[in-house]
């Protein structure tokens, strides 16, 4: 342990803390790790009584301290009254450079098939443009580490990006774009939190692109101006290491096309006006035939085993024919407006649980949306 003289971002950090607690509220979040959150760290109660842990992280992202304190460290740091207590510091530019193991990763959603051991250059190229693709419709995040462990967090919106650094031997970094923006845009992360990127963070998506595979051999964003921060939300995102990444999942993908990104891109609606709605003709899509919606069922009973969010009951139980029978049922009835209705698709997820047949369904609403419109086509 060593002495940790207060600094003023650490003060403020407690200030904020002091209020949220004295905040009357019965539904206070305090037993987490993230729990209370500020631009310079991170922490949370760790005993359910008043003892936090907290992490901190310097000005200047070379050292993240870990400090616990008692309730009442944490009222009198923010009246000024304690200005040192011991903590343990973490030295977060690293000497060396790690030896390269394996192969770099990369991951762009929650399922196992939301990722990619990237093989080659070409590979990982073709993997990106998708995803910028998919980004001018909606804001995407996608983190990468190197064959090294060093990682990024790009979180993309049209045709701009910003790239995190958040694991290398240099320590954290930021890219810096038009630095007169005081616009953002918000991300979902891949555990549905969601983060609010700065327009200044961002660069064009070429230079993004350049620096993104860049970032896999040499750790860093080559000319893309940085700065020594990260946003507070993607501190944990250090922790979690490509060893750990690929032990949450199945199995990972080594070749494009085996992952979910030729499914991603759907055409998108096109929009209509009010004029059109009333005069033009209405195509209604065709309805699917027995085969088509056996195939459908099939597909999308496959995809929820893969992702370990069914399981079927053993026999006697009727078997998978019967089952992939009363799941095209459902599907022609209630699957178009499922995939638009998260009510809809909750009332679904229970249907299905209680097909003859299965003896559970994990999935929720928002898993059998994503579901449902990934296995639609083969």
């Amino acid at each position: 342990m060593q002495a940790f003289l207060i600094p003023d971002d650490f003060r403020a950090f407690m200030r904020s803390v002091v209020g949220y607690l004295d905040t009357a509220s019965d539904d206070k979040v305090l037993d987490a790790e993230d729990a209370l959150e500020h631009e310079c760290g991170y922490g949370g109660r760790i005993d359910g009584v008043d003892t936090y842990r907290f992490r901190y992280l310097t000005a200047n992202g070379h050292h993240r301290w870990d400090v616990i304190l008692r309730e009442a460290q944490i009222r009198e740091i923010s009246d000024g009254l304690l200005i040192e207590v011991d903590a343990e510091r973490f030295d977060l530019v690293r000497t060396h450079r790690r030896a390269p193991v394996g192969d770099p990763l990369l991951v762009w959603g929650e399922y196992a098939d939301d990722a990619l051991s990237v093989s080659n250059e070409d590979e990982l190229l073709s993997a990106l443009d998708t995803l910028n693709r998919s980004a001018q419709a909606r804001p995407r995040m996608l983190r990468l580490w190197t064959a090294a462990d060093d990682q990024l967090v790009a979180a993309m919106s049209g045709d701009q990006c910003a790239l995190y650094i958040v694991e290398s031997a240099e320590g954290y970094a930021t890219s810096m774009g038009n630095q007169g923006r005081t616009d953002s845009f918000e991300v979902e992360d891949h555990e549905g939190r969601m983060l609010t990127v700065p327009w200044a963070d961002c660069v064009s998506w070429d230079y993004a692109r350049r620096a993104l595979v860049r970032f896999l051999e040499h750790s860093d964003l080559g000319d893309i101006p940085v700065e020594g921060r990260i946003p507070t939300s993607l501190l944990m995102m250090g922790d979690y290491d490509r060893a750990a990444a690929l032990a949450a999942r199945v199995s990972t993908p080594r070749e494009l096309a085996q992952s979910s990104l030729p499914r991603m891109l759907a055409p998108a609606p096109v929009a209509v006006s009010e004029h059109d709605e009333d005069t033009a003709p209405v195509e209604v899509e065709a309805p699917l035939g027995p085969v088509q919606l056996a195939a459908w069922a099939r597909r999308l009973l496959a995809m929820l085993h893969l992702r370990e969010l069914i399981e079927l009951a053993p026999a006697p139980a009727p078997g998978i024919e019967e089952i992939i029978y009363q799941l095209g049922g459902l599907l022609q009835a209630h699957a178009r407006e499922a995939e638009h209705s998260l009510e809809t698709a909750d009332w679904l997820a229970n249907e299905i649980g209680a097909v003859r047949g299965v003896k559970q369904l994990f999935a929720t609403g928002g898993d059998l949306q994503i579901a449902l419109r990934r296995s639609r086509e083969p």
